[in-house]
């Protein structure tokens, strides 16, 4: 049946939208709602009524994803919340693409989001992102042997600082950022009552350059840690010398991987530790999973922010995209699925045409934007994606786009 999309309004809608993420499980009780109020305000919202109230919603906020040392413009999918009563009626489909289109006719260039498992959205058009390593150690096994000083607390209060020490931090290839600081005061406030936040103030102005912050269990752990931010490496060394400095009581500390480092490589004895620990609450562990997904918005925008240190490929580019069977034409975004000409190297673009002369890629854009993130490549996406292509071509892609792998280095 047609669906009503309307924009979030939240004098009319807040009440609607709090039930459904109780319903959801989203909110514990009424000061974890007061909190999200604060962030709803600031959100891009887009919700479906039903019977006069909102039943479906879909929150989206700007931010950018790095590309080895240039930004693109990137919409983070913060929220698609369904409730009870809307269940299977494709509005939750529907509102997404709704909201990606929008923010694609504002200029986003790409889009990215955690999900809850994979296969839903990919119906959207995402791919999955690449692998995340989550570490849980004992601090005391650190084998970083570098001085620390002492450090500032960084409580709830301090979420400004967080978040702007967010957007100052050291970031690598798929490092992103979420321009709404109401974020990180959400973040923060939803966390229980037992907190570790501790950092430095050595950037301009005394303003925060390197913290961790999270959540302590017990006198013993775990604690696990959500943020973390550095500027430099000798900046990463000072915190994990200072985490390093609580092994005394804390027995096991929980956090993802920093990608400038293979964490194994500053343990001591690290299978040793995770055998003669585990079954414990204090057990050391090392979980790898892909949590996230991307999608191209905009393919020649994307592409002319690529630049390659390599021979330059060029192609034909058939790309198709699910998510033109969710939108109703509202937009003037209706997808990225067509025909483009597209040259990779040290100037890389995408043209909408196609040349008889050049070979050809047939692509899902979740799968191409997944080849040009470098989660995985050309040869690889062909035995498990919607990736096609003669073999001369997918070994000029292989070597073309050898990249680091992406590291989001913030969760949303």
């Amino acid at each position: 049946m047609p669906l009503t999309i309307l924009d979030y309004d939240h004098d009319r809608d807040w009440e609607a939208v709090k039930r459904i993420h109780h319903e959801v499980g989203w909110l514990d009780d009424e000061d974890d709602a007061k909190e999200f109020e604060h962030l709803a305000r600031c959100f891009d919202g887009v919700v479906f009524p039903l019977d006069g109230e909102a039943e479906c919603a879909v929150f989206t906020a700007p931010g950018a994803m790095r590309y080895l040392e240039t930004d693109v413009h990137m919409t983070a999918v913060a929220g698609v919340t369904t409730s009870r009563v809307a269940r299977k009626l494709g509005a939750a489909k529907r509102l997404t693409a709704h909201a990606l289109a929008r923010a694609a006719d504002a200029g986003s260039e790409m889009a990215a989001l955690g999900m809850f498992d994979q296969g839903f959205y990919n119906r959207l058009g995402f791919g999955n992102g690449s692998y995340v390593n989550r570490i849980r150690f004992d601090p005391a096994t650190l084998t970083v042997d570098v001085p620390f000083r002492s450090p500032k607390r960084i409580g709830r209060d301090q979420w400004p600082d967080v978040h702007a020490a967010m957007h100052n931090r050291l970031r690598g290839h798929g490092g992103c950022l979420l321009n709404i600081p109401e974020i990180a005061r959400y973040d923060m406030a939803s966390v229980g009552r037992k907190l570790i936040g501790l950092g430095y103030y050595d950037g301009p102005g005394d303003t925060l350059s390197h913290f961790f912050w999270g959540e302590a269990d017990g006198a013993n752990g775990p604690y696990r840690i959500y943020y973390y931010a550095y500027q430099t490496s000798a900046q990463l060394f000072e915190l994990l010398a200072l985490i390093k400095s609580l092994g005394d009581q804390v027995l096991v500390f929980a956090m993802e991987e920093p990608p400038e480092i293979q964490f194994q490589d500053v343990l001591k004895q690290p299978s040793r530790n995770r055998t003669s620990t585990h079954g414990s609450k204090y057990a050391g562990s090392h979980e790898t999973i892909a949590y996230w997904q991307a999608r191209m918005l905009d393919v020649p925008a994307c592409l002319e922010k690529t630049r390659l240190d390599a021979e330059p490929v060029t192609f034909n580019l058939a790309m198709s995209d699910p998510i033109e069977g969710h939108l109703d034409g509202a937009n003037e975004w209706n997808g990225c699925a067509g025909d483009y000409v597209v040259t990779l190297g040290e100037e890389s673009a995408a043209e909408t045409g196609r040349s008889p002369s050049l070979p050809t890629l047939n692509a899902s854009v979740g799968a191409f934007t997944r080849l040009w993130l470098g989660v995985r490549n050309a040869s690889s996406l062909t035995l498990t994606d919607e990736v096609a292509g003669d073999e001369a071509l997918l070994r000029a892609l292989d070597r073309s786009l050898r990249l680091p792998r992406p590291h989001l280095g913030w969760d949303f």
